[in-house]
């Protein structure tokens, strides 16, 4: 009896026994397969790794080659105070030199007419010191440039004739003769900017005259030449006050002799310009 129970169970654990090695041989390529694949990531992870590390250590010698290297002469030390303040400074510097554009004028003279009223002081080389009134006509062929003509009326203040008729006991000229003068002048204006004036601002410009006249009076007839400068101040869009320094060169008789003088005038005036508005 025992032999035949010991029979078939030898023949099944036979079975079992044979049975084994076949599933083991049936997953033995997968779990080879899946090695080899950990085996190349583990390869490529530990390559960038690598390459990682190197870049880091290439960086970190560079940093400290940059901070070891001493710096040169006035240059500030990168990531200083010094060179953020020198980049400041180079901003505003940079802002500064900035040209500007074109701005237009204020006040455009530019085919315009302009009349004046002046009066002021008249200084003759061989007569005294008086007054002179007059008016000027100018009209602005462009901003920079015009042509003006004036007329000018004064008197022969001769104190000193009065001195030489005392002494000679003869009149020998009306010692309060008139004097007229008559102008044509081309003026130039190459200058054109504003200045503060109180609480305000003034624009204005500064021009240079030069042209020819002629003299109407007892000791002088004839052509004089004219030489001046002067400045305008803007108000608004129609007025001017203007201040001019002139001189005229002619020649004057006096006393039988004749003279080539030099009698210089300085004057102030209110110009209206037309039309009213730029």
């Amino acid at each position: 009896m025992r032999a035949r129970l010991a029979l078939p169970l030898l023949i099944g654990a036979s079975v079992v026994v044979t049975a084994a090695p076949a599933i083991a041989d049936d997953d033995a390529p997968a779990k080879s397969g899946d090695r080899m694949i950990d085996s190349k990531l583990a390869k490529a992870d530990a390559a960038n790794k690598a390459d990682a590390a190197k870049k880091a250590d290439a960086a970190k010698k560079a940093d400290a080659a940059k901070k070891t290297e001493p710096a040169r002469p006035g240059e500030p030390v990168p990531g200083s105070t010094a060179m953020c303040i020198d980049q400041e400074i180079a901003d505003r510097l940079a802002i500064k030199r900035k040209r500007r554009g074109a701005v237009d004028r204020l006040f455009v003279k530019q085919g315009r007419h302009e009349v004046s009223i002046d009066g002021g002081y008249y200084a003759s080389d061989l007569l005294s010191g008086t007054y002179i009134v007059g008016g000027t006509y100018a009209y602005h062929m462009t901003d920079e440039t015009s042509v003006e003509f004036a007329g000018w009326w004064t008197h022969a203040n001769a104190d000193i004739i009065r001195a030489l008729e005392d002494k000679r006991g003869t009149v020998v000229a009306d010692t309060y003769e008139r004097e007229i003068f008559a102008e044509s002048l081309l003026v130039w204006s190459p200058v054109y900017g504003k200045l503060r004036l109180g609480g305000s601002i003034v624009h204005f410009d500064l021009h240079a005259d030069v042209g020819v006249g002629v003299i109407d009076s007892n000791t002088s007839r004839g052509a004089a030449g004219v030489l001046g400068f002067g400045i305008r101040l803007f108000m608004g869009q129609a007025f001017a006050v203007r201040i001019d320094a002139r001189n005229r060169t002619f020649r004057q008789e006096l006393l039988d002799e004749h003279f080539l003088v030099n009698d210089s005038a300085v004057t102030a005036g209110l110009s209206i310009f037309l039309p009213l508005h730029n």
